[in-house]
């Protein structure tokens, strides 16, 4: 049996360790928020995040900086906010920044919309910053004024 003086150092040890796993993983987690739900897909849809291309289904998460896409498939999501966007068929849709904090008076809806056809149904950040809530297609950049708008872009 040991004795308490040679326990010590292999639980500072473990301890130490282990702390430093949690400081390392916190940043990897922030860069991962949460914004977004898959509600609904029809045929095969993508999301590109981390330089990985996977496949979602129905209640997986989409998050902050993930890039959607759709080859003949269609896919619909709600954001914590509430709002959905449905994304059609040859689809490539960004959500590069995504910001649902009211109580600290951060709000904030990026959307990149390279191709294909979106619909956007507003949520809680349009309702109380509609400046806060921004389009950027290839061509002009869209403040969302209403509470609902369609859009298509064609090309690769």
């Amino acid at each position: 049996m040991k004795s308490p003086r040679e326990i010590c150092p292999v639980l500072r040890g473990m301890l130490f360790t282990f702390g430093l796993s949690l400081l390392l993983a916190a940043p990897a987690e922030a860069q991962q928020e949460q914004v977004a739900l898959v509600k609904v897909v029809a045929g095969e849809a993508y999301a590109l995040r981390a330089e990985q291309r996977a496949e979602l289904g129905v209640g997986e998460a989409i998050f902050a900086k993930d890039i959607v896409e759709t080859a003949e498939g269609s896919i619909g999501l709600t954001f914590t906010d509430g709002s959905r966007i449905s994304i059609g068929p040859n689809s490539r849709v960004q959500f590069t920044e995504f910001q649902f904090a009211p109580a600290e008076g951060k709000l904030s809806f990026l959307i990149e919309f390279f191709r294909g056809t979106m619909l956007y149904v507003s949520g809680v950040i349009a309702k109380l910053s509609p400046d806060a809530v921004k389009v950027k297609t290839p061509v002009a950049t869209v403040a969302v004024r209403g509470t609902r708008f369609l859009a298509e872009i064609e090309g690769d």
